[in-house]
């Protein structure tokens, strides 16, 4: 199989605004309370500060969400 290789152009900035975009809209159509977030691990105070831009959260931390939350990684990054 032959690979396709596309040149990359995206921003950093634009990247991370598609991936709170992403995370944003996955968070509201699981529907989770902060209630439920919090039973799951989460903490919706970083999560707020993830969506607003204040931090950026490390692979680690993206796979930890992605697992608590019962989403593949891919869904926080697609375009």
């Amino acid at each position: 199989m032959k690979l396709s290789m596309k040149i990359y152009q995206e921003t950093y900035e634009s990247f991370q605004k598609r991936f709170r975009t992403n995370l944003d809209k996955t968070l509201q159509n699981l529907g989770l309370s902060q209630r439920e977030q919090t039973l799951r691990g989460l903490d919706a105070r970083y999560l707020a500060r993830i969506k607003n831009g204040h931090v950026s959260p490390t692979l680690r931390t993206i796979h930890q969400l992605c697992r608590k939350i019962k989403v593949d990684p891919e869904v926080l990054f697609k375009k």
